[in-house]
């Protein structure tokens, strides 16, 4: 689409640029994508890491990354948002509505367009009160912003479907002897990971040649000793051969795991659509999945209910022969893909 720019200079703020960290990491792609949309854009981060960014794109830390305390961070926040005013038409909050909550009463005075990015279930006051101070939310799927309103544009989950594409030569399954399984995301009990590793027993003992590799590691104290709790078991049920803990893989590598792959399992309960999913979805692979906005639009031979393992290994042998992986990909270009988003967001900027 062609459309003059009324918003030629945007300000992002989010929590951390680094190419490397497991949860923001793909959002780099993101950064990239929008620069090719405005003439110039300044991000406000919490926390600066490694990353590679084009010229047009100037990125300054509120000072976490240097123990700066959270009223000293709040200073530069401030301080940040007004000395910069003449250098952005509009703010893009990333995942975080207390900064709209903050600034909105300067960018309001000053004329700024308002703008947040959220996908997730929990709901609060900030939430809420974002609603009312923006010009737009942008959300991945319905389930990612759980708050009606005419503001709210569901977008898609902005997957690069140049990167996340197949490679033929990893999808047969008879030819590699080895059914390999895939599980990817942060090491949590919301994740239902027991589940998964109980299902491996069973497709142990039914004699079934498989590996599962689990990427993600543990961010929370409780994750931690979730992560050690699972890693027990695997111990327990002698699964160590057939098993395999990576810990965290940077996003621009995981492509290169889907794709080796046959089948990928997420039992997460997160409430919203859960971005690697459709990610797997993207390179070509049989998913299965319990997740609530997932199972939408997965067809009803993917589905499970993911609370019981049985259930579990028999749509494991079930679909191992099978391949939906163009099907699933198709459906990823036409409501995930990083391009559309990309092109709804920026127009919807430009234009309010």
């Amino acid at each position: 689409m062609n459309y003059e720019l009324r918003t030629k200079k945007l300000l992002i703020i989010t929590q951390k640029v680094d190419q490397n960290d497991q949860l923001l990491g793909f959002s780099i792609g993101w950064f990239r994508r929008f620069a090719e949309k405005f003439d110039s854009m300044t991000i406000l981060c919490l926390e600066r890491g490694e990353f590679d960014l084009p010229e047009n794109i100037e990125v300054i830390s509120l000072g976490k990354d240097r123990g700066a305390s959270k009223l000293a961070q709040l200073v530069n926040f401030y301080k940040n948002i007004w000395l910069l005013r003449e250098k952005y038409d509009a703010v893009f909050s990333f995942m975080n509505a207390i900064w709209i909550v903050l600034g909105a009463w300067l960018w309001r005075l000053l004329g700024k367009g308002i703008f947040l990015w959220y996908a997730h279930k929990t709901i609060t006051w900030k939430h809420r009160l974002a609603v009312k101070l923006t010009n737009s939310i942008f959300t991945s799927t319905p389930e990612g912003f759980r708050v009606k309103s005419k503001k709210v544009m569901v977008v898609g989950q902005g997957i690069d479907t140049d990167v996340f594409k197949p490679i033929s030569k990893y999808r047969n399954v008879e030819m590699s002897k080895c059914l390999r399984i895939l599980s990817v995301g942060r090491i949590a009990s919301i994740k239902n990971y027991e589940i998964l590793i109980e299902t491996a027993k069973l497709l142990k003992g039914q004699g079934v040649n498989f590996e599962l590799t689990m990427i993600g590691e543990p961010v929370f104290q409780k994750d931690f000793e979730y992560g050690q709790k699972l890693k027990a078991i695997v111990s327990e049920m002698d699964l160590n051969q057939q098993v395999k803990f990576v810990g965290k893989v940077i996003n621009k590598n995981l492509p290169l795991y889907y794709q080796s792959s046959h089948i990928f399992v997420n039992l997460g309960k997160t409430g919203s659509l859960d971005k690697t999913i459709v990610e797997a979805m993207a390179c070509g692979i049989n998913v299965i999945s319990s997740n609530d906005a997932a199972i939408k639009f997965l067809p009803k031979e993917l589905i499970v209910g993911g609370s019981d393992p049985k259930e579990l290994a028999e749509k494991i042998k079930e679909i191992s022969g099978k391949n939906f992986g163009v099907e699933l990909r198709d459906y990823v270009i036409k409501n995930h893909s990083l391009a559309n988003l990309v092109e709804k967001i920026s127009s919807r900027i430009a234009h309010e």
